[in-house]
């Protein structure tokens, strides 16, 4: 029979025990990794093992919600195609009735310019400066003042170049200008930039001026920064105050200022030279005067210069003289 009363070990020598533990593992503790390595290694089984379930729950949620979003991008980018295709194919021949028109004038051509992807490193965090870092410097060629533009319209231009990066003024800070002019009826201004990413002005245009909301501003080609006719802003609002000299009028930047992260750099200057068409050369287009076929043809200022200088179906002798049939049997006769 066991005492109701039995006296145990002592706290005090309790306490010492633990201390005398707790020095020997400290000591130990060094000692004692290949044994944790050990235990690590034969429980991780149990480890991944516990941690299938979630695992199979993330993969499931994540696999759907790829195919979803997979599906409405596709959609997206087959609607985009289309667009762009209509877009192109639109664009393709006012290309080539651009460049055939030129070619009968005589007048320079614009042609592609050289450009080059560039990706945005850094966004300035002074809220007073509107900028960004470029991936490109002085040794791909980037100069001070080179146009940037994105996919929608004008970003801004290179204001400080060094070896590998650059940095891009946005169209939006309160120190930068632009020429523009209006699409619809040609008018030039200067569109201002504000310190508001989102706004854009343009400042001292009279009240008569003729600019309504909706209107799309170009650049102008004016100051021999940023080429002809790229999108810069659209107009939202115009007051005509009559106790102000000007009208306000206040328009929103096209290009995606606050989500930019791929644009193209510019050098205008980096033309192809242009060449004839091919199918300009000897064009001949069957008339008939009287009910007699008649031969109308494109010749150059050499072919013309055994004609007379009055004759009067030539269109700008300096380049290219277009001749009536009237004519052409007019010097036929007088060269017999």
């Amino acid at each position: 029979m066991k005492p109701i009363f039995v006296r145990g070990v002592s706290n005090q020598f309790r306490l010492t025990l633990a201390i005398l533990l707790s020095v020997a593992l400290l000591v130990a503790n060094e000692r004692l990794d290949p044994i944790r390595q050990s235990l690590s290694s034969v429980l991780s089984p149990l480890q991944y093992l516990a941690n299938v379930p979630g695992v199979i729950l993330d993969w499931s949620a994540e696999a759907f919600a790829t195919r979803n979003m997979l599906e409405v991008q596709n959609k997206e980018l087959l609607r985009q195609q289309l667009v762009m295709s209509e877009r192109l194919q639109r664009f393709e021949h006012v290309r080539q009735e651009n460049e055939r028109l030129r070619a009968l004038l005589g007048s320079p051509v614009h042609m592609d310019s050289r450009k080059v992807v560039a990706e945005v490193m850094e966004v300035a965090s002074d809220p007073f400066r509107q900028f960004v870092v470029l991936n490109h410097g002085s040794q791909t060629g980037v100069y001070v003042g080179q146009p940037v533009v994105d996919a929608q319209g004008v970003v801004g231009q290179v204001i400080e170049v060094s070896e590998f990066t650059s940095r891009v003024l946005m169209v939006s800070d309160s120190t930068h200008g632009i020429p523009v002019r209006v699409t619809r009826n040609d008018v030039r201004a200067i569109a201002n930039g504000t310190g508001d990413i989102d706004q854009i002005e343009l400042r001292h245009v009279a009240k008569s001026t003729d600019i309504i909301a909706g209107d799309l501003l170009v650049t102008s080609g004016l100051g021999n920064r940023f080429p002809e006719g790229y999108p810069v802003t659209r107009v939202i609002s115009v007051s005509r105050d009559d106790g102000q000299s000007y009208a306000v009028i206040n328009a929103q930047p096209l290009a995606a200022l606050d989500r930019i992260r791929y644009v193209l750099l510019i050098w205008p200057d980096e033309t192809k030279p242009f060449t004839l068409p091919a199918d300009l050369i000897g064009v001949s287009v069957d008339k008939s005067v009287n009910g007699v076929p008649q031969a109308q043809a494109v010749q150059s200022q050499a072919t013309q210069s055994n004609t007379t200088p009055a004759t009067t179906g030539a269109v700008n002798p300096a380049t290219q003289n277009v001749t009536t049939p009237a004519t052409q049997s007019n010097s036929n006769e007088e060269n017999q």
